[in-house]
């Protein structure tokens, strides 16, 4: 299949993206909107993957990628983006109209604003059912940990494997979590899955068990651990198979090979 999104801006152009935000950024506007992919991002180039789009219009090219071709090849019916942080995978796929529902969960106060704010300047609220939750094993409310400024990707619900901390920078909301299989009853469908909930990970897929049992999935699953052989158990316990590793993003599926 030809490349759906474009991967790479060349030297002329990188030059230019970095001239005009870091040139922002020195006159004290941190915040400010860049173009990536055809699409319209509110960005703080204090951040990590904010910086990547405002420099070469992508982030995690490869995995959004291959997320959008496995879509297309499976004819899915339903993109799941648990951890959508402010959208960037939603909104790629959303724009080129390659899966007809696209569900993308967010309990992060500050990064749910910014996927709203991002959604609404590209047109696409209703391409995107936005729900500012958390994925766990119960419903209920949780404590996050709102990471720093220089990676808001990384809030993560306080529990036992990743309790919360007191430091610089990290503060704490109260947000409602909710079980997968508890508000979606989905079963015969095709899902395709990304899921990047910093360590959350096992908590969130025991709440969707019934879902992957009764769906054909497609899933990437970042590991923010080292339990690795502990995951390929769980996956292989559904009937799933491990296909590969992009750095730490993990992919298992159920659907039959080709």
């Amino acid at each position: 299949m030809h490349p759906i999104f474009r991967h790479h801006v060349g030297e002329a152009e990188l030059a230019l993206r970095r001239l005009y935000s870091d040139g922002l950024r020195r006159l004290g506007l941190r915040s400010h909107v860049v173009l990536a992919q055809g699409l319209r991002f509110h960005v703080d180039t204090e951040d990590l993957i904010d910086r990547s789009l405002a420099h070469f219009g992508m982030w995690e090219g490869g995995q959004i990628e291959d997320l959008a071709q496995a879509c297309l090849r499976h004819r899915a019916d339903c993109f799941l983006d648990i951890g959508a942080n402010a959208g960037v995978y939603s909104l790629m796929l959303a724009s080129r109209r390659i899966v007809p529902r696209i569900v993308a969960f967010e309990p992060d106060p500050g990064n749910f604003a910014r996927l709203m704010a991002n959604l609404e300047a590209n047109g696409l609220q209703n391409a995107v059912e936005a729900l500012p939750l958390a994925l766990g094993h119960a419903a209920g409310d949780v404590t996050l940990m709102q990471s720093g400024d220089w990676n808001r990707g990384e809030s993560w619900i306080a529990h036992p494997d990743k309790p919360p901390e007191e430091a610089p920078g990290v503060a704490a909301h109260v947000v409602r979590q909710v079980r997968l299989d508890d508000e979606f009853a989905m079963s015969g469908q095709m899902l395709v899955v990304k899921m990047d909930v910093e360590g959350s990970e096992f908590h969130a897929l025991a709440g969707m068990r019934r879902t992957l049992a009764e769906n054909r999935c497609y899933l990437q699953v970042e590991l923010y651990s080292n339990r690795f052989e502990e995951l390929k158990t769980l996956f292989a316990g559904l009937g799933y198979r491990y296909l590969r590793t992009d750095n730490i993003d993990h992919i298992f599926t159920n659907v039959d090979p080709a």
